[in-house]
């Protein structure tokens, strides 16, 4: 780490992997259908939203130890109960598969690159409600709890 590290969060990490979902990516190429907080007026399911819970950084005597962990609520939604069942089981494949994995921030500097990454120690993600059928708008849910235990592997600031 150098003098001006900065913390940061993996939401960005998290976005990607749930962007390889097939059926959550965009065959045009754009940002996949993932989003913070609420989906996207003009979705249409499938699609997953998430709600950050944690973002924190253990800490001992002389301050910050740099392992950081982070919750967030996945919400899965689908047109379909069986919909609902195969977004899930990929979704979770994808969250498992972070285990390991270097993500580079979206943002790069033209001449150095990305700005930072964060090397994802462990994932993990749990099933937190029972299926949803959503009345209202006549789509299914099913919620999630995730973990993220990561290190920043680098942070450029300006």
């Amino acid at each position: 780490m150098s003098d001006t590290y900065d913390r940061m969060s993996p939401e960005f990490a998290l976005v990607q992997a749930l962007g390889t979902v097939p059926v959550l990516a965009d065959p045009g190429g754009g940002d996949p259908k993932v989003a913070a907080l609420q989906p996207r007026q003009n979705w249409k399911p499938p699609f997953i939203f998430y709600i950050p819970i944690t973002d924190s950084e253990e800490e001992d005597l002389d301050g910050p130890t740099g392992l950081q962990s982070f919750a967030a609520q996945i919400h899965c939604v689908s047109a379909s109960h069986r919909g609902l069942q195969l977004l899930c089981q990929r979704a979770k494949k994808a969250v498992r598969e972070m285990t390991g994995a270097v993500y580079s921030t979206p943002e790069e500097d033209p001449d150095a690159g990305p700005k930072g990454s964060v090397l994802i120690e462990a994932a993990s993600m749990e099933q937190s409600s029972p299926d949803l059928l959503e009345m209202e708008v006549g789509l299914y849910r099913r919620m999630y709890n995730v973990r993220l235990d990561y290190q920043t592997e680098e942070v450029f600031t300006e």
